[in-house]
């Protein structure tokens, strides 16, 4: 890692054109018109440029993973809106031969207001232990039918967003969010690595989840949506990833939900987390 932690970090200023809403949301197949009628960003999108500002200015060793994401909404970002981004970093924690860096963020509005915070924590391999014969880092645990034991349980009336990993959607995902790490993106580097070969960029998973809460909630969700993430499995070329959720409270205030990204051929979970957003009750 080239910065220190507990560094405060200019991740710079962009303007949220439709343009590049646009090109996020082809890159991740999400097709819903609320982000058009309203003008506003998807609050990933926000999420996932902020994180690969971040990625570049840390310089993590090639094939670090996505281990944890949260993120919280203050108010929605509309189209021509500019934005600045800044970001610090937490001192990494140690767990054998694996390394967890984890830095938050903050954006905020011409005005210097917050419109959104949030985490990420990537999951590194201690290179010099594994040269040296330590054990390589295990593939993500499996966990076969989630929270409930059974995929058709996991849903109420929730939509469910599908979509089959392809090596285009992580190159336009690359694209789009600035990441471009190679275990999403170079065959050969991911095949040495201990996935054995390309997996789906964490982010982009989870983008099925904003799309499933953006069908659900619209407008609440894109002005005060809020997410807390673990990763827990790769999602492989040619693989299906569906996301799940169920509603699990509502107040005058907040409506809370159990969310997550499976794959329904192996009963693998691939996210597992809570969303909230303002209830339509506040």
């Amino acid at each position: 890692m080239a910065v220190s932690a507990g560094s405060e970090l200019d991740l710079g200023v962009w303007t949220v054109t439709e343009d590049k809403v646009r090109q996020y949301l082809n890159a991740v197949g999400d097709e819903q018109p609320a982000y058009f009628d309203l003008a506003m960003a998807p609050p990933l999108a926000l999420s996932a440029w902020s994180l690969g500002a971040l990625l570049d200015q840390l310089a993590l060793p090639p094939g670090a993973i996505h281990s944890l994401q949260e993120l919280e909404t203050y108010r929605g970002v509309r189209f021509g809106e500019e934005i600045r981004a800044s970001a610090y970093v937490t001192s990494p924690r140690q767990r054998g031969n694996l390394k967890f860096l984890s830095a938050g963020y903050t954006l905020t509005d011409g005005a210097g207001e917050q419109v959104q915070s949030g985490k990420s924590t990537v999951l590194v391999v201690d290179s010099a232990e594994e040269e040296s014969g330590g054990t390589k880092s295990p593939q993500p645990p499996i966990t076969n039918g989630g929270d409930s034991g059974n995929g058709g349980d996991r849903y109420g009336s929730m939509p469910r967003v599908s979509r089959t990993i392809s090596q285009e959607r992580l190159n336009a995902y690359a694209q789009a969010s600035g990441d471009g790490n190679p275990l999403h993106l170079d065959a050969e580097f991911a095949a040495n690595t201990p996935f054995g070969g390309i997996i789906a960029h964490g982010m982009l998973t989870l983008a099925f989840i904003g799309e499933m809460m953006t069908a659900e909630l619209g407008q609440a969700w894109l002005e005060t949506g809020a997410i807390k993430a673990r990763f827990k499995g790769a999602a492989y070329l040619g693989d299906d990833a569906e996301s799940w959720g169920r509603k699990t409270g509502d107040n005058d205030s907040r409506v809370e939900y159990s969310v997550g990204v499976w794959n329904p051929a192996s009963g693998q979970d691939l996210i597992t987390g809570s969303a909230t957003a303002r209830s339509a009750l506040a």
